[in-house]
């Protein structure tokens, strides 16, 4: 991780959205992050391999108080995505990760999280 984050104890959307970006770009200028009303967009998500970075970028989301879930629970989320990228499974829904502010409405998606998040995975997806 070349662009080094401390984290605040809150942010804005603003805030987070500047410092998640800023993340962010040592990946290419179209890997970023969008905010909407029910959900966070991070825009070819597959190309973050590292957990470490997965979990700093959820902890700013977790921080905006847009969402009542764990930093864990939308990186948990996050690495399936990426899984399903890397065994090119729904590869045209797993290129970008949207972190439900409520959790994925889809069964598979919250079952596959919850293994993740209870098996604290790290993921290692070096392809």
């Amino acid at each position: 991780m070349k662009n080094k984050v401390v984290l605040k104890d809150r942010y804005t959307k603003e805030e987070a959205k500047k410092a998640i970006d800023t993340m962010l770009s040592e990946y290419g200028k179209t890997c970023k992050i969008e905010f909407h009303d029910a959900f966070a967009d991070i825009i070819d998500s597959y190309k973050v391999i590292s957990v470490k970075e997965q979990r700093t970028i959820c902890e700013i989301i977790s921080r905006t108080g847009l969402t009542k879930r764990t930093s864990r629970s939308l990186a948990a989320e996050w690495q399936v995505h990426n899984l399903a990228w890397y065994l090119r499974v729904f590869r045209s829904h797993a290129k970008d990760v949207a972190l439900d502010y409520k959790g994925d409405p889809r069964k598979y998606v919250r079952f596959a999280t919850s293994v993740f998040e209870l098996l604290n995975a790290k993921t290692v997806l070096y392809v």
